[in-house]
């Protein structure tokens, strides 16, 4: 997937690298302070309830692996002037099924919000 901001193309990757910026910014700590990283366990709900601010992260996340970065401030007025959001949610969601990083992962998470709580 690639977006452009300001004239310049960027690789968003959904990547191992993504994963882990993401979990070093959503993550539980558990006991003995061990970290666990909740990445797209936090980040998938709130972008299929259409949330721009995880829509930004996400697709600023994805620029993890690149030499050269858009900044966060970049990615999120690309958002605020994106000519179709929905769509973009969409393609964002398409990609983290697909990816092989996140692909298993989203099945989990999908299968867990489909579930009826008892």
């Amino acid at each position: 997937m690639n977006i452009t901001i300001k004239n310049k193309d960027y690789c968003i990757n959904f990547g191992v690298a993504f994963i882990r910026a993401l979990d070093n910014k959503y993550f539980s700590t558990g006991v003995g302070g061990a970290k666990f990283g909740l990445g797209l366990e936090v980040t998938v709900p709130k972008l299929l309830g259409g949330d721009a601010v995880a829509l930004s992260d996400v697709l600023y996340e994805g620029t993890a692996s690149e030499k050269s970065r858009p900044t966060q401030k970049d990615v999120d007025s690309y958002v605020d002037s994106v000519e179709d959001i929905d769509e973009l949610f969409k393609e964002v969601i398409e990609e983290l099924k697909n990816t092989n990083a996140t692909k298993k992962k989203m099945v989990t998470i999908l299968e867990a919000m489909e579930t009826p709580k008892k």
